[in-house]
């Protein structure tokens, strides 16, 4: 009987590494505001997992600010020396950390200023778009499993704005990530951006000399107060802001293929829960600045027409430049894919 005992405590210690090793937690860094709507659905996301696999597959969501950006979530994602674990496993990613994880999805085209005129327009070609933007990043390493639509970029400023070329005076940055690709790309459209990290941005707007405006989605502008010191919200939807749900390729292979499937899943459940919340929380958000004492600057018919005309001018000498993150070939392509959509959407607006 002693014996016996002996050799079962042997197997459970010598299968204890084993059972430990199913238990996968993955490490992702998240550009989503703290408490904002984007981070309840990811952490929604985290525990569906977690039930779908009994705890074997989880998620931990880190902050992106702390983790030095988009820029610096690129570094930890990867391996600095071959063989050698990287920090991160996986990153929800804006539009701008995907254009550096893989150009060649060229998913910057889609912040092209007054390109979509509504949410579903940029659904329908994001579904188009979808098979080669996977390619890509697959041959960067990862692998795509879903898409958030993280809301449209709107202006925000110190003094009322209302034409572009008075808000090509004011000094710009891009709210909530630094990225000196965009940065460059508005520079030379004829704006005067500038890189100010996420963790000082706040900071350069409050001093004097700094930052006098930002260009960002609405949840972000709500949640980081950036609406104390930028009060005038010009009431003028830019373009959509994406954000993709990537883990490395190494990382999820360690996924247990009974899952996976139904791992996925949830996560495009996810996806279409927050267009749905997306939807609602641009203008909600708006409204409860407006509340808090943030004046919106609604363009006429005239201006907007004029803001659309310069915008639209710029974009064409900027992407057939050919030293932009906005390619012209893509852009073309896109725009025969929004015709078609429009052909067969008479009336739909914005």
């Amino acid at each position: 009987m002693k014996k016996l005992f002996v050799t079962l405590g042997a197997v459970v210690m010598f299968c204890a590494p084993f059972a430990a090793a199913q238990k996968i937690v993955y490490k992702v860094a998240s550009v989503a505001p703290k408490q904002s709507p984007w981070d309840v659905e990811q952490k929604k996301l985290a525990q569906e997992w977690g039930e779908i696999t009994g705890g074997d597959v989880g998620i931990q969501f880190y902050d992106a600010v702390s983790q030095g950006g988009e820029e610096g979530i690129l570094q930890k994602i990867r391996a600095t020396r071959p063989g050698q674990k990287p920090p991160l496993d996986g990153a929800v990613f804006t539009n701008i950390g995907m254009h550096m994880l893989a150009p060649e999805t060229h998913i910057m085209t889609f912040v092209t200023p007054f390109l979509f005129r509504n949410q579903d327009e940029v659904d329908y070609v994001l579904e188009k778009c979808t098979p080669m933007f996977n390619r890509a990043v697959k041959d960067a390493g990862y692998v795509i499993l879903g898409w958030f639509s993280v809301g449209w970029i709107y202006f925000m400023t110190k003094k009322e704005v209302r034409t572009p070329e008075a808000l090509k005076e004011v000094r710009l940055a891009l709210g909530g990530i630094g990225a000196d690709s965009i940065t460059y790309t508005f520079k030379q459209a004829g704006f005067k951006t500038e890189n100010v990290p996420a963790d000082k941005l706040r900071q350069s707007i409050r001093s004097p000399g700094g930052v006098e405006g930002v260009f960002t989605v609405p949840m972000y502008g709500y949640a980081t107060q950036f609406y104390k010191s930028l009060p005038y919200i010009i009431d003028a939807p830019i373009c959509p802001i994406y954000s993709a749900f990537i883990i490395s390729e190494k990382a999820w292979s360690q996924t247990p293929d009974r899952y996976k499937e139904r791992l996925i899943k949830a996560a495009q459940e996810a996806e279409r829960g927050f267009v749905r919340v997306q939807k609602e929380n641009d203008r909600g958000n708006i409204d409860l600045m407006v509340k808090q004492g943030s004046i919106l600057v609604k363009p006429t018919p005239a201006e907007m027409a004029h803001w659309e005309a310069v915008f639209t001018a710029d974009i064409k000498r900027v992407a057939e430049s050919g030293d932009s993150v906005i390619d012209a070939q893509f852009l073309g392509e896109v725009k025969k894919m929004l015709e078609e959509y429009r052909a067969a959407h008479p009336g739909a607006g914005n």
